[in-house]
């Protein structure tokens, strides 16, 4: 088990230091794209604009880790985030009520998630699959199709503000998550659980640990960090719109992945992830002061993507060739 731990611990370290490189090199290319990239104001603006999506990713790796996935994200996060603004309104814009709807609601998408998988068996794609159309749903009957501003000045801060009128708000929520991911992770019997449900569910039963709730709780918490990216998001936008997720789990999950977590179950970090989303916030940033179209920017990160995935099928089918020869000696 300690050798497994440690080899794990091992390739984790292999990939963050090629992230670090990629990293690296592309800030290099957007320097020189933009002599301005370095500037304070530029990067604090790249880690505020990529909060949100940095706290949905971060929820994204436990349920990669744990072998499943979640294509709800996107919807889910839209319907939590109209749906608790429309009551947040109702209820005389307190903003108390707009935070803690969005992270309660977030659990229930979660729980609803958690247990069709665990409970009643269903494949995550199934599952997940029918929970973005229901989200789109609710989004689209309870907004009817309506715009709204959110005037509460709490939510404009959470959603604009600066502390000491310097740091992005929203950074400090990111870096807060990311602390707590990290802890659940790799200090809770959660986060060891999570590993070995993507590394082999049936050894994992095997060794005691109750699979169908641990990976229950891994989709509440999965729904939960949603929650608060429904929050940064709604409250940087300061509207309900039914777009407002739009986008959002193609850079959650490319994040996640081409931080390293796999997306075969039982690899991944908290650290990789984080540097997942500045890869992505970075190249999104060097491509639209290159003037690079929407459509055509989001083709190039789809291509990110399927080079992080099959970096990863590659990496994964080395790993097993080294444990068969291995395992021969």
């Amino acid at each position: 088990m300690g050798k497994l731990k440690n080899n794990r611990i091992k390739n984790v370290e292999i990939n963050r230091i090629a992230n670090i490189g990629i990293l690296i090199l592309l800030m290099c290319v957007a320097t020189a794209v933009n002599k301005s990239f370095l500037s304070v104001s530029n990067l604090l603006g790249i880690l505020e604009q990529n909060s949100a999506k940095g706290v949905m990713a971060l929820g994204a790796t436990f349920v990669l880790i744990s072998g499943g996935i979640d294509l709800s994200m996107e919807n889910g996060l839209t319907m939590m985030a109209v749906t608790a603004s429309l009551l947040h309104i109702s209820a005389g814009e307190h903003p108390l009520v707009l935070i803690l709807l969005c992270i309660l609601i977030g659990a229930m998408v979660g729980a609803v998630n958690g247990f069709l998988i665990s409970k009643l068996k269903l494949l995550p794609f199934v599952a997940t699959l029918g929970m973005m159309t229901i989200c789109k749903g609710i989004t689209h009957w309870s907004s009817e199709g309506k715009i709204m501003f959110l005037q509460s000045k709490t939510v404009s801060f959470i959603g604009r503000g600066k502390v000491f009128n310097v740091i992005p708000f929203q950074t400090i929520v990111l870096i807060l998550m990311a602390i707590l991911a990290a802890v659940i992770l790799y200090r809770t019997s959660l986060g060891t659980s999570t590993y070995a449900l993507g590394s082999n569910e049936e050894a994992a039963k095997y060794i005691g640990i109750n699979t169908a709730l641990q990976k229950f709780k891994v989709y509440v918490l999965n729904g939960s960090f949603i929650g608060v990216a429904a929050l940064l998001t709604v409250s940087r936008v300061g509207q309900i719109s039914p777009n407002l997720g739009s986008g959002s789990m193609m850079d959650a999950i490319a994040a996640a992945v081409i931080g390293g977590t796999s997306t075969m179950g039982g690899r991944g970090s908290i650290g990789g992830t984080l540097i997942g989303i500045l890869i992505i916030g970075v190249l999104i940033n060097a491509l639209t002061f290159m003037n690079v179209p929407v459509n055509a920017q989001s083709a190039i990160k789809g291509i990110v993507i399927l080079f992080a995935i099959v970096a990863d099928a590659l990496f994964a089918s080395v790993q097993r060739r080294k444990k068969k020869v291995n395992d021969v000696v």
